[in-house]
């Protein structure tokens, strides 16, 4: 900010920041010279402006609304799958204290609970991208062979029994803000709603603001079971999310297995994509296996674009306004 194609010149908290056009960046210019991006927290409310021309770009809109926006003439919305996985993470680590989740086979039941395909297909209408472990598939690394959790019930409430909870628990469920998930509270309700059919019963938590939300995780203070996704620094390889997500000690990871922590560095220690791809196909089999968290889906963004500008998702979800042009009529 200041040595790219704009310049920071208002900044007003949880109000908007104004930026304008550098003049005396390198490269080419942008074509808009202001930007304005206003914090608007409630979808409603972003979605009713983008449709009367108080803003012309917002993200994660509802699958719910895209007809809405798509049938008023205003404004469309633009898809894509982008370099982000969404997961439900499960304290196996211990840092919220003692917790059902440390048990392998808890994990395993929250995993076999809920029909993950059917909340793709019917809440999230198709826009998701299903995932065995946490890798994304459009990373390097990721292998379809590793297949996802298929929802059986009666195996879940077994494993329960086993594990010591043969009449379910009560776990806090930490929530937030559909910041960059698409329909994020339908979705949640959804699988909470399985996750009780075996026993399972979560007492929400919600915090709406990302900031102190990333904070509460950052600092131990999630809930044993918490709403998770990770965007990979718009780098395509399966190290981006391994490294700073599922390694023991790392503050936004809540599981250790120095197992994985093995592979991982083997993974990053060599140049040799073959030996790579065979040790992620080796940390996706373990990390399956292991039910290291509550595996969803690999994000497909959803952008509300006003017909006023030509603008399209961005694979990297990296809103890029000086690349904005005005629409051709």
């Amino acid at each position: 900010m200041g040595t790219g194609p704009y310049k920071l010149v208002k900044w007003s908290k949880k109000q908007e920041h104004l930026l304008v056009r550098n003049d005396e960046y390198w490269g080419p210019k942008p074509v808009f010279k202001y930007v304005r991006i206003r914090i608007i927290p409630e979808q409603a409310t972003q979605i009713a402006e983008l449709m009367s021309g108080g803003v012309d770009v917002i993200k994660a809109v509802p699958p719910d609304q895209m007809d809405v926006i798509n049938k008023s003439g205003a404004a469309r919305t633009s898809t894509s799958p982008i370099l982000r996985t969404a997961f439900l993470q499960l304290d196996q680590a211990g840092r919220t204290g003692k917790n059902p989740f440390q048990d392998r086979r808890v994990r395993q039941a929250a995993n076999l609970a809920v029909d993950i395909d059917s909340i793709i297909k019917h809440v999230l209408n198709g826009l998701g991208d299903r995932t065995a472990t946490t890798i994304n598939p459009m990373a390097f690394g990721f292998d379809p062979a590793v297949k996802p959790y298929k929802q059986d019930a009666a195996a879940a409430k077994k494993l329960l029994a086993d594990a010591g909870y043969p009449g379910g628990f009560e776990v806090g469920f930490l929530t937030t803000a559909p910041i960059v998930e698409p329909a994020l509270p339908q979705t949640s309700e959804a699988i909470s709603a399985d996750l009780a059919k075996v026993g399972i019963r979560t007492k929400k938590r919600y915090v709406g603001e990302v900031g102190p939300y990333v904070n509460l995780v950052r600092d131990g203070k999630a809930d044993p079971m918490f709403e998770w996704s990770w965007g990979y620094y718009s780098i395509f390889d399966a190290d981006a999310i391994l490294y700073d997500v599922m390694r023991c000690g790392e503050p936004y990871s809540y599981y250790c297995n120095q197992a994985l922590d093995d592979l991982i560095i083997q993974g990053r220690s060599t140049l040799d994509q073959k030996k790579r791809a065979e040790i992620y196909t080796r940390v996706q089999k373990l990390v399956h296996e292991d039910a290291a968290y509550l595996f969803k889906w690999g994000l497909r963004g959803v952008w509300g674009i006003s017909n006023r500008i030509e603008y399209e998702a961005p694979r990297d979800e990296i809103d890029r306004m000086f690349i904005v042009t005005p629409r051709k009529k």
